[in-house]
């Protein structure tokens, strides 16, 4: 029989077997600290060992069974080396920093395995022990793996190789620090202080000379962005078309925006959606509608620097502003992020009791397992739920 040993973060494979009436062992290094992986490899190398086709206390090694496969594999005789280079050639349509991005993967990869390595002869072994080493943080792992897989796929497809080393790997799942990424409402007016002071600060200074330098669209956007869960491409593509605003909150029923497909912007899912405005918002958003001109069409939050008011502003542009205040708010973290401004949408319906299902058409997620990721951010959302239910 065999069982697995984890010790300084290295699964180990223990083989034990009874010899002249005394028990003994023999344990081998697997070279991999993910468990999914080990037990993989356990349930292989057991099965041998049991049908008697291995025999780890007579010279056997993980090794010795890696280099059988190795010569088993059959296909077209290709260095890696060569192998990259015509991959590379072949992405004519890739910009040069993608190329570059590959060159530099694949040289990582053959100073692990060799230049003259044949890519006939790479195992998953091989990318395994490449891909996911103890020093590399899940995203790199995951980055490693990521571009890898292309490059096998395509020598799979041209009939280089017979098989894929990387068809049964799975990248590591990166963990999601939703907690560090939102905030609430107060915290949201803080940041809006630190933007106000700075603004006031700058233009006593005369460095705000011109109105598209006041930064007039960031409370009303960020705001919007805050209060309805958009993505960054959904806020900057949102038009006046899809936002209704009544002349009054009537029945606090302050009107609703339509996430819509357009010609050249979809929804991420491709499904639309609309999102009631709340509260909070309807005063900001129906003065930005005034200062705006009371428009009946045209982006809502248009370039400040455009020509008019289809000139889109720059999701990037928009991110990066954003986080130049973070970073000056010294009462939230550095940590929150423009998409957490959506993330900090769902979490904060949810505090407020809002049915999940409902929060999911809010948020337009596919799935409601995706909605309910955000539960576990508050535990007063359990209690709160579950109050009184049997009393």
């Amino acid at each position: 029989m065999a069982s697995l040993r984890k010790r300084q973060g290295k699964y180990y494979i223990r083989f034990f077997k009874s010899i002249d009436g005394k028990k003994k062992q023999k344990a081998f290094s697997l070279n991999t600290n993910y468990k999914r992986e080990a037990e993989k490899l356990l349930f292989e190398y057991q099965d041998l060992f049991e049908r008697g086709e291995i025999d780890p206390f007579d010279g056997w090694t993980p090794k010795i069974e890696a280099n059988k496969k190795r010569s088993s594999l059959k296909g077209k005789y290709m260095s890696l080396s060569d192998a990259s280079k015509k991959f590379i050639q072949n992405r004519s349509q890739a910009n040069q920093v993608t190329k570059d991005n590959y060159q530099r993967h694949f040289n990582m990869l053959m100073e692990k395995v060799g230049t003259t390595m044949p890519v006939t002869s790479i195992i998953e072994e091989d990318i395994r022990e490449f891909c996911f080493r103890s020093d590399l943080a899940p995203a790199t792992q995951r980055s490693y793996l990521t571009h890898l897989k292309v490059f096998f796929r395509w020598l799979f497809e041209k009939e280089i190789i017979k098989t894929d080393p990387t068809k049964n790997l799975k990248p590591p799942r990166i963990p999601e620090k939703i907690a560090q990424k939102i905030i609430n409402q107060e915290e949201l007016g803080k940041l809006f202080l630190v933007f106000d002071t700075y603004c006031k600060k700058m233009k006593k200074k005369g460095y705000v000379t011109k109105p598209e330098q006041q930064r007039l669209w960031f409370k009303p956007m960020i705001s919007t962005i805050f209060y309805c869960g958009l993505r960054a491409k959904e806020a900057v593509n949102l038009t006046w078309r899809d936002v209704q605003l009544p002349k009054k909150g009537k029945d606090e029923v302050y009107g609703a925006i339509k996430v819509t497909n357009k010609e050249k912007s979809t929804t991420k899912s491709g499904k639309e959606r609309v999102i009631p405005i709340r509260a909070p918002l309807y005063p900001i958003l129906k003065q930005w509608y005034k200062d705006q001109g009371c428009p009946a069409d045209g982006y809502v939050f248009p370039s400040a620097t455009g020509m008019s008011e289809w000139h889109r502003m720059d999701p990037l542009a928009l991110s990066k502003s954003f986080k130049k205040f973070v970073k000056l708010c010294d009462d939230i973290p550095n940590t929150i992020t423009l998409h957490g401004l959506r993330h900090s949408c769902a979490t904060d319906l949810l505090s407020k009791e809002v049915s999940a299902v409902v929060v999911q058409k809010i948020m337009g997620h596919a799935s409601l397992n995706t909605t309910m990721i955000y539960e576990h951010i508050d535990s007063n959302i359990i209690n709160n739920a579950i109050k009184g239910i049997d009393g």
